[in-house]
C-alpha cells in the first residue's frame, strides 16, 4: 500500500526552523515558549506522518539528516512568502507595518536614537523594530539587498541606478589624528601622502556584502589596521597603534586632554555629506514616521552636540 504523504504546515517548518537557528531542540522551545518535550514529541510525528527521518539522534544532540535540510531548504521561500503576506495584510488593515528595519551607519550614536525609540513604540505599538549597524556602503546595500527598510547616516550619494529616496542629515568633518608619541607629530606644516604612508593606519571596515567598497577617508598605506567602528578607531590610535581618520566631534576631547595629536595632512578629507535613505515607492507609516522624525533640523543638531 503506498503511504499518503501529509502536507508540512507553516507551523512544522517554523517548528524546523527555529531547531536550525538555535542548534538545538532545547533553545527552539525557549524561543516558541513550549517544553523541550513538546518539540521531540512535534518532530516525532511529523517525521512519522512524512516517512523521513529528519534528524541524525546518533550523537550527543540532533542534526538534520540530508532529506531534513532539504525539506527545510524548500520550506523557507513558504515561510518568507507566508511573513510577507502577514505584513501586507497589517498594512492594508492598519497602514502601519509590523516589522521595520534600521540600518545606522556606524557612526551614529545610540543615544539620540532612544528617545526617538520611545516616541515611535508610543505611536505604534502594534509594530516591532530591529536596529542593525552598518559602516561605509554597509548601509546602501542593506537598503538596497533588502536588509533594511531604513539606513540613517549613509554616505551621500547611494548606488547607481537609483530606486531609492534620500534626504540630507547632516555633515561630518574628519581631521587626522594620532598619539602624541606618533613619529609624525612633531611635524609641523603639512604632511604629504607618502610620508603618511610609511607608517600603520587605523582604518574603518567596509560591511557591504555586494556593493562596491567606498574608500572615503582611507589612507592609501600598505601597513592597516581595520576596525569596525569609530569608537574601535579611536581606541586603537589612542593605544599608539597608527593614525586615522576621525570625526573632529570625536577626537576634540582628546586632542584638548593632550591624548592625541592633529596632523595636516596634504590631502585633507572634505566634509562627509550623511543621508537618510529609503527605497523608492515605499509608503507604510512606521516608515513615514521615522523619515518624518529624522528629518527634524532639532533632531540632527543635537545628534553629535
Amino acid at each position: 500500500m503506498t503511504r499518503r504523504h501529509q502536507r508540512v504546515s507553516l507551523e512544522s517548518l517554523r517548528l524546523l526552523d527555529a531547531i536550525d537557528r538555535h542548534g538545538s531542540f532545547a533553545a527552539a522551545a525557549q524561543e516558541l515558549c513550549v517544553v523541550t518535550s513538546s518539540i521531540t514529541h512535534a518532530v516525532r510525528n511529523l517525521e512519522e506522518n512524512l516517512g523521513l527521518t529528519l534528524f541524525d539522534r546518533s550523537g550527543r544532540s540532533a542534526r538534520f539528516t540530508t532529506k531534513g535540510r532539504s525539506l527545510l531548504d524548500s520550506g523557507r521561500p513558504l515561510m518568507e512568502r507566508a511573513a510577507a503576506f502577514d505584513a501586507h495584510v497589517q498594512l492594508i488593515a492598519t497602514g502601519w507595518e509590523p516589522l521595520l528595519v534600521l540600518s545606522l551607519d556606524e557612526v551614529i550614536p545610540m543615544k539620540p536614537m532612544v528617545p526617538l525609540l520611545r516616541a515611535f513604540f508610543e505611536a505604534a505599538p502594534q509594530t516591532s523594530v530591529q536596529v542593525r549597524r552598518e559602516a561605509v556602503a554597509g548601509s546602501w546595500d542593506a537598503l538596497m539587498s533588502g536588509r533594511a527598510d531604513l539606513v540613517v547616516g549613509a554616505p551621500a550619494g547611494g548606488p547607481a541606478g537609483g530606486g531609492f529616496e534620500c534626504a540630507p542629515l547632516w555633515q561630518l568633518e574628519f581631521v587626522l589624528a594620532a598619539p602624541p608619541d606618533h613619529p609624525l607629530a612633531g611635524r609641523s606644516g603639512s604632511i604629504s601622502n607618502a610620508e603618511i604612508a610609511q607608517y600603520r593606519a587605523v582604518v574603518l571596515g567596509d560591511t557591504t556584502r555586494s556593493l562596491p567598497h567606498l574608500s572615503y577617508g582611507l589612507l592609501d598605506n600598505s601597513l592597516q589596521l581595520s576596525m569596525p567602528d569609530h569608537g574601535a578607531k579611536l581606541e586603537a590610535i589612542l593605544q599608539g597603534i597608527g593614525c586615522g581618520f576621525l570625526p573632529r566631534g570625536m577626537a576634540q576631547p582628546h586632542v584638548d586632554a593632550g591624548r592625541l595629536v592633529l596632523l595636516q595632512a596634504e590631502t585633507p578629507l572634505p566634509p562627509s555629506q550623511s543621508t537618510v535613505a529609503w527605497r523608492a515607492g515605499e509608503t507604510g507609516r512606521a516608515l513615514r514616521w521615522w523619515i518624518d522624525h529624522l528629518t527634524d533640523p532639532s533632531w540632527a543638531q543635537g545628534v553629535f552636540a
